[in-house]
């Protein structure tokens, strides 16, 4: 059976779309598929997107990015495979910018440190220039921030730390710096590639743990427990332990989770 996802807007200070309520913070993310996703059929049944797996532990999380100022430079804990461990995915969907990952070459840790005090880190950042259709993969330990102006769908291992290690010293609404977490930040570091993502080739990606994969228009078969994103139409459509067949009219991503 096929179920539509049903978005949840969450409020972000770089969102570009328009707050849910009157004065709040703009919203920056869609969530479309993660534990407490509501998953309705055609019939009308509804469930909670955690009920089709075992533990109710949902493996990844798919959510689509719509930035109007530059996010935090970040960096994902697990690069050494102990939890927890923090993979992601961007497809850039539309808008022009950048994405920055990465440490120059013969950084140490105590110059990274300097460059987050004196506020120079995007200095010594590489840069990704971006456009509709680049699929990034940024494994745990990619320090990386995405740009102003870009709408990207992000695929990532279901898992909530992630460390701030510039943020540009704004303000949130309430005129609060957002913390940082330089320490943690840089231990976190991948220092082996320097933090660096990849520019994947072509229109698919396997990640080890979930794959992404490119759906012309027409009908699309979808495996049990797989996912599919439409762009075009603003949905995201979920098949059960049966799987099903979708009919899409637009070029899609579909979404699945492997074994490791």
């Amino acid at each position: 059976m096929i179920y539509r996802c049903l978005p949840e807007r969450v409020s972000r200070i770089w969102g570009s779309l328009p707050p849910e309520r009157e004065g709040g913070e703009p919203t920056g993310e869609i969530w479309w598929f993660s534990s407490e996703t509501v998953l309705v059929a055609d019939n009308g049944v509804s469930s909670k997107a955690k009920e089709f797996f075992p533990g109710n532990s949902v493996p990844i999380v798919v959510k689509t990015l719509h930035a109007a100022r530059n996010l935090s430079v970040q960096v994902h804990p697990g690069c050494d495979g102990t939890e927890p461990v923090k993979d992601e995915s961007w497809v850039v969907l539309g808008g022009s910018g950048k994405i920055l990952h990465g440490i120059a070459d013969g950084t140490t840790p105590e110059q990274f440190r300097s460059a987050v005090r004196d506020g120079s880190v995007e200095t010594i950042l590489q840069v990704i220039q971006s456009e509709p259709g680049l699929v990034v993969h940024l494994p745990a330990g990619t320090v990386h921030a995405l740009g102003a102006g870009l709408t990207v769908l992000e695929v990532q291992l279901n898992c909530a730390v992630t460390y701030r290690l510039w943020d540009y010293a704004r303000t949130d609404i309430k005129g609060n710096l957002r913390e940082l977490h330089v320490e943690k930040g840089l231990k976190a570091v991948n220092w082996k590639n320097m933090g660096r993502a990849y520019v994947v080739a072509g229109d698919y990606l396997d990640a080890g743990t979930y794959f992404l994969r490119k759906a012309e228009p027409g009908s699309v078969q979808l495996r049990p427990l797989e996912l599919v994103y439409i762009p075009g139409e603003n949905r995201c459509l979920f098949a059960d332990g049966e799987g099903g067949t979708v009919s899409i009219t637009h070029n899609s991503w579909v979404l699945g989770m492997t074994d490791e």
